[in-house]
């Protein structure tokens, strides 16, 4: 895979909760960049968060991992 040039890479805001359930990733935006590097099968976001937004509803996958690296900042990851 080659470099990727992120100001070449959409910035995505908004979500597809419904209210209220939206509320809690307002200030979140994200770009996809598995998507931009040709990945099919692994998903890879860089998501910006505003100070006490969320990057999602709480969830969980039964037959996928995910992955979460801090690029800086401070963040509360909530498992189980």
């Amino acid at each position: 895979m080659s470099r990727l040039d992120l100001s070449s890479i959409p910035v995505l805001t908004g979500t597809g909760y419904p209210e209220p359930f939206a509320e809690i990733v307002n200030g979140r935006s994200r770009q996809s960049l598995g998507e931009a590097g040709g990945l099919s099968q692994f998903g890879v976001n860089l998501v910006e968060l505003k100070p006490g937004a969320a990057s999602s509803q709480r969830h969980w996958h039964t037959h996928e991992d995910e992955f979460v690296m801090v690029v800086s900042g401070e963040l509360t990851l909530i498992t189980g």
